[in-house]
Parts: C-alpha cells; sequence; structure tokens
C-alpha cells in the first residue's frame, strides 16, 4: 500500500451508494470495487494485474472489466512501451458522473 492519501473519487465511492442505479456498487469489497480501487492507485495496469492486485478471479475480473467499459468507466488501450499488452485506466469523469445521484424524471413528485 502507498503512502498517498486516498483519491476523492475513493471517498465519493464510499459515500454513495449506486444500488438503485444498478451500476456501480459503493462496496468497495465487492469486484467492480476492488478492481476501481486497483486502478485508482495506479495510472493504469495490464489487464493480467488486475485480477491479482484486485484479489478476484480472472474470469470475475473480465466480466467486471467489461461491464465497466461498456459504462465507459474503464479505457483498454494498447501498451506504447510493449504493443502486444493490453492497459485498463480509469475514466475518473465517467466514473464521477456514474457516481452523482439522479433527479427524478417525475420531479420528486
Amino acid at each position: 500500500m502507498s503512502d498517498k492519501s486516498a483519491p476523492p473519487i475513493l471517498a465519493a465511492l464510499l459515500r454513495v451508494s449506486m444500488a438503485d442505479k444498478g451500476c456501480l456498487p459503493a462496496d468497495l469489497l465487492s469486484p467492480t470495487g476492488r478492481i476501481i480501487a486497483a486502478l485508482m492507485q495506479n495510472d493504469a495496469l495490464t489487464v493480467k494485474d488486475i485480477p491479482h492486485l484486485a484479489g478476484i478471479s480472472f474470469r470475475s475480473c473480465f466480466d467486471q472489466l467489461s461491464q465497466l467499459e461498456d459504462l465507459g468507466i474503464i479505457e483498454r488501450r494498447v501498451d506504447p512501451q510493449d504493443r502486444r499488452r493490453l492497459l485498463v485506466a480509469l475514466n475518473q469523469e465517467k466514473l464521477l458522473a456514474a457516481l452523482k445521484p439522479t433527479a427524478p424524471k417525475d420531479g420528486g413528485h
């Protein structure tokens, strides 16, 4: 674990419950939460390293990464130093947007 303080996005994840949105659990012990926490502590990780750092199975990791990519919360890109490797990074703007509470469609009435 690094000496860095938790980024603001981590605090947001801890405060916000997304159960009603069905997209991002606030529980950092869930597979999705573990992946997000691992990515927040690194600029980018290889697809191979994420399951190890997140402490989840490869299958669960790949399923969660696909869902997060569909939501735009992560981005996969080729490693410029080794074109055979795939890197995954957080799109923090999309993550923060997903964490913002949404107003009721009927104006709350």
